[in-house]
């Protein structure tokens, strides 16, 4: 098995999304398929695990905004759906269908209402050969801010005790209280595994992102991401990369942050278990929702060049995390020395 000598660098960046600071892992991908989704999104910059599909020869010309009933809203449940839909020479859509959503088929009714409204044109740019004619997808997300999510404050009060070290409390103050909502598992197994009862704390946590009747995705990311770093620091990294639908489908409702962590912790799995190319599409996914970007201008001085870099955010509204951006940019060295 590879494993990586990670130094984290204070002041050490590369350019978001691009593998060329990166010479052996460019060549891997050069001579990989390029009509493999992952290698395609990699080599072409393109977004990933964005709501359009990728790889595509369209472009959206034209937003559409499905209604969250109010009925859902009060309950707290969010979620997604996914449809697929051929794109007409005009731009329009037809032949509508519902590909996969969460939970259950909450959404799929207004989803469907808002997709036969989406419009799009051919991108002339796009590298991609198109082997899938002109089938295409949209996934519609759900999302509620965070009142509105039916997570009681007790959770977090349970969490807090936690990060104090008192974890006996933290134990007595979520154990009875996990018949109320599920939401106390989570301290409630942190407990458990601080206090060297780790297995147990394992299984649970396991059992809770598996539940089938765990509507809350808010419950879910909190369980993934620690579920995630326990496991890791197991070098359970089979059981991680086993996570890798849950932790798609918890990411598709939004929760792009709460997961940086967990999806680092499966990229780095990946490579553990020689699975390089997924290993590469996850650390980059994590560059890109740390919401860091690199901006590198050169001096007008040909003969001595030199490089001004600053970290910026890639959405100005949303949190640049530039720890874990430069966590992955040094792990991607690292996987670049050895590949």
């Amino acid at each position: 098995m590879k494993y990586l000598s990670l130094i984290y660098l204070l002041f050490s960046f590369s350019v978001f999304a691009d593998f060329d600071d990166y010479p052996n892992i460019s060549s891997y991908l050069k001579g990989s398929d390029i009509n493999k989704d992952k290698v395609f999104v990699l080599l072409n910059n393109k977004r990933l695990l964005s709501r359009d599909y990728h790889p595509t020869s369209f472009i959206r010309v034209r937003d559409e905004y499905p209604k969250y009933s109010k009925t859902l809203v009060k309950k707290g449940i969010e979620g997604y759906a996914e449809i697929g839909f051929t794109v007409n020479p005009d731009g329009s859509t037809s032949n509508h269908v519902i590909l996969n959503s969460e939970p259950g088929n909450y959404f799929d009714k207004d989803a469907l209402i808002e997709a036969k409204e989406l419009r799009y044109r051919k991108d002339t740019n796009s590298n991609y050969i198109n082997t899938k004619g002109s089938n295409h997808k949209y996934r519609f997300t759900f999302n509620l801010p965070s009142e509105s999510r039916k997570v009681p404050r007790g959770v977090f009060n349970c969490m807090e005790l936690i990060y104090q070290d008192k974890y006996t409390k933290a134990k007595n103050c979520s154990k009875d209280r996990v018949s109320i909502h599920r939401g106390y598992t989570v301290p409630y197994a942190m407990a458990l595994y601080f206090t060297n009862q780790k297995e147990e704390a394992i299984n649970i946590l396991n059992n809770l992102i598996r539940n089938p009747d765990e509507e809350s995705f808010y419950v879910k990311a909190l369980t993934a991401s620690t579920l995630t770093n326990f496991l890791f620091a197991q070098k359970s990294y089979q059981e991680i990369i086993d996570l890798e639908p849950y932790l798609v489908d918890i990411r598709k409702v939004g929760y792009e942050e709460s997961l940086i962590n967990a999806f680092y912790f499966l990229g780095v799995s990946n490579f553990y278990a020689n699975n390089t190319l997924d290993s590469l599409y996850y650390l980059k996914l994590t560059q890109q929702d740390s919401n860091c970007m690199v901006s590198a201008i050169n001096s007008n001085d040909d003969i001595k060049a030199t490089k001004a870099q600053s970290l910026f955010r890639l959405v100005p509204d949303r949190y640049c995390y530039g720890d874990l951006y430069r966590r992955t940019e040094e792990t991607l060295k690292a996987i670049d020395a050895v590949i």
